[in-house]
């Protein structure tokens, strides 16, 4: 079993692993804009390929943490917690799909493919991150169900709320708007994860915690 403080430190490391990829990839640009400005982003090929990198870098940690954690919180004796271990393989090649297509356009497939191809390309990649919140639903909501025994209270209505959430966002592909794959429901859900994740390292690592203790 993983060291407590081992626990916290890779979902620390996580939070701070995809906050430095995000620096370093920037600010995307909307698939809906301008195509000129699609290509203008990836000649930032050095930074994001960089980032991508980051992105695969958190991706081991937040892998180490959900094996470390799949004991207490997916169970194979209940079905909320087969199914969470079914989800966590789901959402890892989720991720690393998002960071794939993300990386690939970043090395050269946007500039080959042209202008109007690598628009779409960029369109298939929104459309990636936006049904990836469906695994992440997933996996929190069937630890959110398991949780209710083995951890605090706060920790069980969080993981509920962010699954919640998340499942709306497997949806929210409207073209322009707050629920478009670039508004701000997406935004808000792209930083739910790493709340989620550091959220549960620290939880399932704390000793004094008890079934239903506030």
């Amino acid at each position: 079993m993983m060291r407590p403080a081992f626990q916290r430190v890779a979902g620390i490391g996580f939070v701070l692993t995809v906050l430095a990829a995000e620096v370093l990839k920037g600010d995307s640009p909307s698939p809906t804009g301008p195509t000129e400005e699609v290509v203008a982003f990836f000649e930032r090929r050095t930074a994001i390929l960089a980032g991508a990198v980051a992105h695969m870098g958190a991706l081991c940690l937040l892998a180490l943490l959900l094996a470390a954690v799949m004991p207490t919180l997916m169970p194979e004796k209940s079905v909320a917690g087969r199914l969470a271990r079914l989800g966590s393989p789901l959402l890892l090649v989720s991720l690393t799909l998002y960071v794939f297509l993300t990386a690939a356009l970043a090395y050269g497939a946007a500039a080959d493919a042209g202008p109007v191809t690598a628009r779409a390309l960029w369109e298939i990649r929104f459309v990636s991150e936006t049904f990836l919140n469906v695994p992440i639903a997933l996996v929190v909501g069937a630890v959110a169900v398991v949780s209710r025994d083995v951890t605090r209270t706060w920790y069980t209505v969080t993981s509920a709320v962010i699954a919640l959430l998340s499942l709306v966002g497997g949806a929210a592909l409207a073209r322009n708007g707050f629920f478009a794959p670039d508004g701000g429901y997406s935004f808000l859900l792209f930083w739910l994860l790493p709340i989620w994740v550091v959220a549960t390292a620290f939880v399932t690592s704390d000793s004094s915690d008890s079934p239903g203790q506030e």
